[in-house]
């Protein structure tokens, strides 16, 4: 019995000492999570959560602008009336042969004979067409189509408005949490005295994320046009990342 009560107060040491340490292990992270929190907020979480929540909105208001070249043959298939009066170019003599009876002047009775007549080439007849002429051909088409399609006009509309809703309360509380260590006190001093914040109040960001900015009037056909890119898109710029003191959390990358 006195060997178990030994054995179990060694076990009881140990076990504190086990408990002491992982405790201690805690608390120095955590406190060097703490020192590099608004690093971290400002840095990395916002700049993600902004940029993401700022191009959803941006592809959702995004038109496409493209040409297309439409190179096709159309089958043309249809009967035409004509019923009009119009002048005829003979290309060649044309010969006509018709009986005819002569009138001989004073009584002097008639005569039954033929006539020969030669009408020549390019000779203007007045002509009456009254006919169904048939059609039946193919068009080629050979054109370029400009195309603009805005995308909030298409099925994508419905996923960028669900990503951008998705992702606008965490830029609202991102945009209304402290920013650094010197306005922790502020924010303190105003949940204390019962003004409160509104995490969830609209912000700048969650409001105009993509101010002032459009796909432009660009000639689709060049690509250019007013502030347009190569790919004829205008884009805002991007999140700037606050750079993270390394404080041992994290470990830079093996050099080449």
């Amino acid at each position: 019995m006195q060997r178990f009560r030994v054995w179990w107060n060694s076990f009881k040491t140990v076990a504190l000492l086990i408990s002491f340490a992982v405790n201690m292990v805690a608390l120095i992270v955590l406190l060097l999570v703490l020192m590099q929190l608004f690093q971290i907020k400002n840095g990395i979480l916002e700049p993600l959560v902004d940029g993401l929540h700022r191009n959803f909105v941006g592809l959702d208001e995004a038109v496409i602008l493209r040409t297309i070249d439409v190179q096709d043959e159309i089958p043309v298939v249809f009967d035409l009336p004509l019923n009009q009066t119009t002048n005829v170019v003979l290309t060649e003599d044309v010969p006509l042969f018709a009986s005819a009876t002569f009138t001989l002047p004073g009584g002097g009775g008639q005569i039954n004979g033929r006539v020969d007549i030669v009408l020549p080439r390019d000779l203007v007849l007045p002509v009456r067409l009254n006919m169904t002429v048939p059609v039946n051909t193919t068009i080629p088409v050979n054109l370029p189509v400009d195309v603009e399609i805005p995308l909030n006009e298409t099925q994508l509309h419905d996923p960028f408005t669900n990503l951008r809703d998705l992702l606008e309360p965490y830029v609202r509380v991102l945009d209304h949490l402290p920013g650094q260590w010197s306005d922790v006190p502020d924010f303190v001093i105003d949940v204390l005295q019962g003004e409160g914040q509104n995490l969830v109040a609209p912000s700048a960001d969650s409001q105009d994320p993509w101010p002032g900015f459009t796909t432009g009037t660009r000639d689709s056909r060049s690509g250019a046009g007013p502030g347009a890119t190569e790919s004829g898109w205008l884009m805002p710029p991007g999140p700037t990342a606050t750079p993270i003191q390394d404080i041992g959390i994290i470990t830079p990358p093996p050099s080449q």
